[in-house]
């Protein structure tokens, strides 16, 4: 099987011992450029690589802050670096920036080929896994308290009824609880200790990491403690999403409202983004400039779709001001029910199987309908649990 390698380096011994490392290698075509991060986005454009080596030759951070940005569009590029700094803060950031590997210049043969030898397993693994490909949605609010974690871990319940595996991913990962609204299980694992094993991480891993809510559905949780975030990198965060869409009809990402590059990264994955918020000044301003930033970020319109949660006739502000504010269309609304969602939220149970016939279960379930529009399982939806709950 042939695949693509691009190195830059602005020392010409650099591309010629890499040349001579790969050349051997079965299937393996190699284009060298004489540069480095300056040049790295306009060469992944052009060659679409499957690994590119980039060296950065000297500890001037401006190199990788270049790589990281171009990391955060192009989020699924298989990147060493190559550099004689392996001070614990540049591997640090090298890491965080979503480089997959440092390798030590001069360069050691042995090292370059298993480098290359990892980013072919890793392919073959998702070629094994990916014989599905699920629908990643990130769930994110414009403001705290907009009702992102309900509708995210409530919406994924109501698609495990029409018999899809659904995973929830919480990568709010300073204050994320989503586990504790779909079920009172302790997490065996979470995200940041699921990171911490990424060499061995694979999609059994994954789902032994998480939660079991259903035969269908599960959660991947936050962790309890925030100490140890900092040492989740951006390419922790692309394999799990990686895996999770490679196993799972549906992922849905809780995300925090922060933006930074971790959440960047799932945001760039995502293959729609639900922007929850509420029909009150702080949050409808909240919106637009989050709309701003998406925009900024190059995500076309049609992955950005505007929640109305608490939806209300009648108030200050309508549907309407909201679109005109955001310049762009609210593609769903969630009634307000406050009682039902408190005892939801409270008891730790999805709206859906504790009160299915609650106007806020109803509008979650035909959100899901819209999402997977194929027929429920006789065994699914808000008519066979109420057949349970009076059997």
């Amino acid at each position: 099987m042939t695949f693509k390698i691009s190195a830059l380096s602005p020392r010409a011994n650099v591309l010629d011992d890499l040349k001579e490392i790969v050349c051997g290698m079965p299937g393996a075509r190699i284009t060298v450029h004489a540069g480095g991060a300056d040049v790295l986005s306009e060469v992944l454009q052009a060659e679409r690589p499957d690994l590119v080596f980039v060296d950065v030759p000297g500890p001037d951070g401006q190199d990788m802050k270049r790589v990281e940005q171009v990391l955060l569009s192009h989020p699924l590029t298989w990147l060493v670096v190559l550099s004689p700094d392996r001070s614990a803060d540049f591997l640090m950031h090298a890491m965080r920036a979503g480089v997959r590997e440092v390798l030590a210049v001069p360069l050691d043969s042995t090292q370059v080929l298993q480098a290359i030898q990892r980013m072919q397993a890793h392919q073959a693994n998702l070629g094994r896994e990916g014989g599905r490909s699920g629908l990643v949605l990130a769930m994110m609010p414009s403001k705290g308290g907009a009702g992102a974690t309900f509708l995210a871990t409530n919406l994924a319940y109501a698609l495990s009824k029409h018999g899809k595996r659904v995973a929830v991913l919480d990568l709010n990962l300073y204050f994320g609880d989503a586990a504790i609204y779909l079920s009172d299980g302790l997490a065996v694992s979470n995200v940041v200790e699921l990171a911490n094993k990424s060499c061995q991480m694979d999609a059994t891993l994954l789902a032994s990491s998480m939660i079991k809510v259903s035969d269908s559905l599960f959660v991947l949780a936050a962790p309890e403690s925030p100490e140890h975030v900092r040492d989740v990198s951006v390419a922790d965060i692309q394999k799990i999403i990686e895996l999770a869409r490679a196993t799972y009809d549906f992922v849905v990402l809780d995300i925090g409202k922060t933006l930074d590059p971790l959440t960047i990264k799932a945001l760039d994955m995502a293959d729609r983004i639900d922007l929850v918020l509420q029909l009150n000044l702080p949050c409808v301003r909240a919106a637009k400039r989050m709309v701003y930033v998406f925009r900024d970020l190059g995500y076309a319109n049609d992955k950005l779709h505007l929640v109305v949660n608490r939806n209300e006739k009648g108030g200050d502000i309508s549907l309407a001001d909201v679109e005109k504010t955001c310049a762009l269309k609210v593609t769903q609304t969630i009634p307000n029910s406050h009682a039902p969602v408190s005892a939801s939220i409270n008891q730790g149970r999805p709206l859906v199987a504790l009160a299915p016939r609650d106007p806020v279960a109803l509008a979650l379930d035909a959100w899901a309908e819209t999402l997977d529009p194929t027929p429920q399982q006789k065994t699914g939806g808000w008519f066979s649990g109420l057949r349970g709950k009076s059997s």
